[in-house]
């Protein structure tokens, strides 16, 4: 009767062990593939073009930032290293990348370039935090309100925030893609705007919006559809707020708009504020914008999303 009695509770630890072995592999494979599938995007340090920068990576892309340029100069595919951005060297008057001013330009003091501290400074600080990236621009001078970016990857989108105080301003989001790039946009033709989009003076400040149409070897629409390209012949065009996609070679990149803070309900550029400037022989380059609307004194914060993919 002893050996029949033990026989059940043998069974009964042999199935009890056998479960919680099969739990514990079923959760460590659980652990393992959400970890795959949603790698951290923690910012390390690293070098680029001799430069001190960071890099993160998120969905086979790695974004890089350089120190010594307070920008994103580099997104690319991580196992291919090609650039989808445009980058010039520091000598330049553009050094390329992801810019980041404040308008309107007529408040500048000498109308153009900008001010150092926005368009030609290495960072004053970088704190790098998990996933987010911070960059403080220097502020030698008192007249421009002191910039602050953050890039932080989110589900394969590149967040890039843009925070300032004071002043009546409103944000300015450069992208520079390579000459090469197709760019594709929606017009809106309406009473104030009859070709659907308005074109702004290609260099100084905005006064008026003119109404011409676009170079035909930059610009081609097909109904609200517009595709431009670089042809060596400078142009720039200003439509409604959307989102901007260019074609570059095998892989395609989106830059929209993202959560804003602290704006009125005043917009600068008669509200057409997505923008593409098309450079000529001495800009080799296509710059995809994003304006915010303006802020009076208070803080305020203007995000652009970028998403690369393969096409």
């Amino acid at each position: 009767m002893q050996t029949t009695e033990e026989k059940p509770l043998n069974i009964i630890q042999y199935t009890a062990g056998s479960l919680l072995i099969i739990t514990l592999l079923i959760l460590s494979f659980i652990s393992s593939n959400v970890l795959a599938a949603a790698p951290a995007a923690d910012w390390h340090r690293t070098a680029w073009q001799g430069e001190k920068a960071w890099k993160s990576t998120s969905s086979g892309w790695t974004a890089i930032v350089s120190e010594e340029r307070s920008r994103l100069v580099s997104l690319a595919e991580s196992d291919h290293g090609e650039n989808l951005l445009y980058v010039s060297t520091k000598a330049a008057v553009s050094w390329g990348g992801h810019r980041c001013w404040l308008g309107p330009q007529s408040k500048w003091k000498k109308g153009w370039p900008p001010s150092d501290d926005w368009e030609a400074s290495a960072a004053a600080h970088v704190k790098a935090a998990g996933s987010l990236l911070t960059i403080t621009h220097p502020h030698s001078d008192s007249s421009y309100p002191r910039l602050i970016r953050s890039y932080q990857w989110r589900r394969g989108v590149l967040h890039c925030n843009l925070i300032w105080q004071g002043g009546c301003h409103h944000a300015i989001h450069i992208l520079q893609v390579p000459r090469w790039s197709v760019i594709h946009l929606q017009r809106a033709i309406s009473k104030a705007f009859p070709l659907g989009y308005g074109m702004p003076p290609v260099f100084g400040p905005v006064e008026t919006l003119a109404d011409v149409a676009i170079k035909p070897d930059v610009g081609r629409a097909d109904g609200d559809r517009m595709e431009l390209r670089h042809a060596n012949l400078a142009e720039k065009i200003a439509v409604a707020p959307q989102e901007l996609t260019a074609d570059i070679g095998n892989y395609q990149l989106k830059m929209r708009p993202g959560a804003v803070s602290g704006v009125t309900a005043a917009a600068p550029d008669h509200g057409l504020l997505t923008q593409v400037f098309v450079g000529d022989l001495e800009n080799s380059f296509i710059e995809l914008e994003q304006l915010s609307r303006y802020v009076k004194d208070g803080r305020a914060a203007s995000e652009i999303l970028i998403e690369p993919s393969r096409k």
